[in-house]
């Protein structure tokens, strides 16, 4: 009972700060990229709750455009690689035989590959940037999921409603999209709070390193880059980017205790 509690809080505060990226003009009245020279390095107040920045602009504003970037791009990293990962193990697992074997061999190859140092070089070719990011990310994360639902694939194989299916004539793509996707759907929402979870890190990394988004765009990683000068003087402008990642990381991965059996 507990777990499903802290599950069902964990989510539905998650669901907040999603609305809230999704829908920033309902929180906040400033623009993210005003300058505003006279209001510069304001502390936390009563009109700028997080305070402003070396240009005055509002840091709670920022944060709130900044995480409907680093949240989108990070649903569509988990929601792209869950789905390729879903449909190459479930043909891989039920052509089986040598489609199989080469399937699983591609996959291997590319689990081979450091995933970073993929990303990296993805990202330099397609040229520094969010989309490139968000594809370079997706490419590498599904082989690893794949060969998780493949093998859960594999398990539903020798069930009874599988193999009566196949008597009865059923056509493979038939089999695959009403016996054994619906199935592994559990498998597949978990990845994807996982997914969902280790996208953002990778994405505010990536960002931080400059090869995300560009300023003066806000982005989560990236503010806390810019905010590294003032660290001593101005803490709050790299704390605030900070506790959003942490808070949001953690909210998503709490979140899946409601999918864990009781």
């Amino acid at each position: 009972m507990t777990r499903t509690i802290i599950g069902a809080l964990s989510l539905a505060l998650l669901a907040v700060i999603l609305l809230a990226c999704a829908f920033p003009g309902l929180f906040t009245n400033y623009e993210p990229n005003a300058i505003n020279f006279a209001e510069k390095f304001s502390q936390p107040n009563r009109i700028h709750l997080m305070g402003t920045d070396e240009l005055g602009r509002d840091l709670f504003t920022r944060l709130l455009f900044g995480g409907r970037v680093t949240i989108g791009s990070s649903l569509v990293i988990a929601g792209g690689s869950t789905l390729i990962a879903a449909i190459w193990a479930a043909v891989s697992a039920y052509l089986g035989g040598i489609w199989d074997e080469l399937m699983t061999r591609i996959v291997d190859i590319l689990m081979i590959i450091p995933a970073l140092l993929f990303a990296l070089l993805l990202i330099s070719i397609l040229e520094p940037g969010m989309r490139s990011l968000v594809i370079a990310l997706a490419i590498v994360r599904w082989p690893g999921y794949a060969r998780i639902l493949r093998g859960q694939v594999y398990s539903l194989l020798s069930a009874e409603y599988l193999v009566a299916a196949k008597a009865l004539g059923a056509k493979p793509v038939h089999i695959i999209r009403r016996h054994i996707i619906p199935n592994i759907t559990m498998l597949i929402i978990t990845l994807f709070g996982l997914s969902f979870a280790s996208g953002i890190l990778s994405i505010s990394s990536l960002s931080f390193l400059g090869f995300g988004v560009q300023l003066p765009h806000p982005e989560w990683g990236a503010m806390i880059n810019a905010a590294r000068p003032f660290l001593q003087t101005r803490p709050y402008l790299m704390i605030f980017p900070g506790l959003a990642i942490i808070v949001t990381v953690l909210l998503a991965n709490l979140s899946l205790r409601l999918l864990e059996p009781s």
